[in-house]
Formats: C-alpha cells, sequence, structure tokens
C-alpha cells in the first residue's frame, strides 16, 4: 500500500551499489531511459525510482535530471561508497551536509576554488530534515557516522597527495565521485536531497585495493541506512 504520493528518485553510481536496495522494491517496473536502467515501485510504501547512474559527475547529472523531469521525484538521495578524508572509519557513514566539486576551478579568474559562477555558490547544502533524518536511521542501525562535508570530482583518490591537495581547499570528511553533480542539478532544480556514503577505503596509495575489498560490504550497509531512512519517514 503506497503511504504517500511523494516520489523518492535514489542514485548510485555503480551495480553492486543498487543490488541491496533493488532486491526490496515492490511491484518494480524497469524503465530505461538516455541508457540508463531505472528501477520504479515501492520501499516501505514509498514511491521510488533507483537507478545507478554509472561511475563520474556526468552520468550522475544525467540520472538526476531524468529523474526530475521524467519520474517528477520529490526528493533525490545519492548512496554508495566513498573513500574517507579524515576519521571515519572503514565502515562509517558520511552523510553530506554540504557538497563541493573539488575539481572544479576558476581561480585564474579570482574565483575561490569550486566556486561555481553560475550559481553563485562554492558548496551546496542538502536539506536539512533529510540528513537529519539520515543520521536517526543510521543511529538505529549503530553505525558510526559523521556529518560534514563531501567532495565529488572525477577523479579516484589515491595517493596522500592528491588526498592532501583536497584537504588544503575544503574540510571534507569524504570523497567520491557524483554527489556533488547531483546536488547542482537538485540546486537548480530545487529539488531537496542529501548524500550518504558509506566509507570503503582511506584514499590513500591502498584505496583500489580497498575499495574492491569492501564494496559489497559497504554498498550494503549504506542501502541499509537507506532502508531505514524510507521505513521511518
Amino acid at each position: 500500500m503506497i503511504r504517500d504520493n511523494k516520489k523518492i528518485g535514489i542514485i548510485v553510481a555503480m551495480d553492486v551499489e543498487l543490488d541491496f536496495l533493488r532486491k526490496s522494491i515492490q511491484q518494480a517496473r524497469l524503465i530505461s531511459l538516455a541508457g540508463i536502467d531505472f528501477y520504479e515501485g515501492t520501499i516501505a510504501g514509498k514511491q521510488v525510482v533507483a537507478a545507478f547512474s554509472g561511475i563520474g559527475k556526468v552520468c550522475a547529472a544525467a540520472c538526476a535530471q531524468a529523474m526530475i523531469l521524467h519520474f517528477h521525484v520529490n526528493e533525490i538521495i545519492c548512496g554508495g561508497i566513498a573513500g574517507s578524508l579524515g576519521s571515519l572509519p572503514h565502515g562509517g557513514i558520511a552523510i553530506a551536509d554540504q557538497l563541493v566539486q573539488h575539481d572544479f576551478d576558476l581561480s585564474s579568474f579570482g574565483y575561490f576554488h569550486g566556486y561555481l559562477p553560475s550559481l553563485g555558490v562554492k558548496s551546496i547544502p542538502t536539506d536539512e530534515g533529510i540528513r537529519e533524518r539520515m543520521a536517526r536511521a543510521a543511529q538505529a542501525l549503530n553505525q558510526t557516522y559523521q556529518v560534514g562535508m563531501i567532495a565529488s570530482g572525477d577523479q579516484f583518490i589515491d595517493s596522500p597527495e592528491s588526498k592532501q591537495r583536497i584537504l588544503d581547499k575544503f574540510p571534507a570528511i569524504a570523497c567520491e565521485m557524483e554527489g556533488a553533480a547531483i546536488a547542482q542539478v537538485c540546486y537548480m532544480n530545487q529539488v531537496p536531497f542529501c548524500v550518504i556514503r558509506c566509507i570503503s577505503d582511506s584514499s590513500d596509495e591502498s584505496a583500489g585495493e580497498q575499495s574492491m575489498i569492501n564494496e559489497q560490504e559497504t554498498s550494503d550497509a549504506a542501502a541499509a541506512v537507506i532502508m531505514a531512512y524510507l521505513e521511518d519517514k
């Protein structure tokens, strides 16, 4: 039974990140659009549409815009895995209070690193209500979590030097490759959103190996928090 008319979009980058949630969608209907498979149905009585966009900011932005224009979602959640930039350990949950693009740089023209002149902002805030409920969901699952800035860029961070370059510019707690693009699309369309990630690696020279070893476990942990959010909301 559908409990309300709100439709929630859920975006992840990889198939493994969607697996847990896709199995939970009831009355699922598959719709392919712009080369992306969207799964529309219900979870815990909520209308949802979920998709794995593909890796990177362009794929994520295209997926978010399709969700807004074609599926008319009322909010978007970005989930999946990320690298730690601070104290969050493997398996910890990063809940974004703001998103930045660490690889967007117009400083040659006098702008701050990451500043988006078309929007007039450097970072894009997530919806306060969604992130508070995400924190409550993480608490209910006894998950270690932290709320803070997440940095996105079209680069897998796998060295101390690359990690430090981000931290020199931004006080971010985690890094990934899609969230800030989804944030920008949602901001432009005035759609509430949040980004929640489970830490799979330490963003250092062992990051690639850590990420591959931990991707199923951490993908499922992020999805479990989203499930708890949907069940509580």
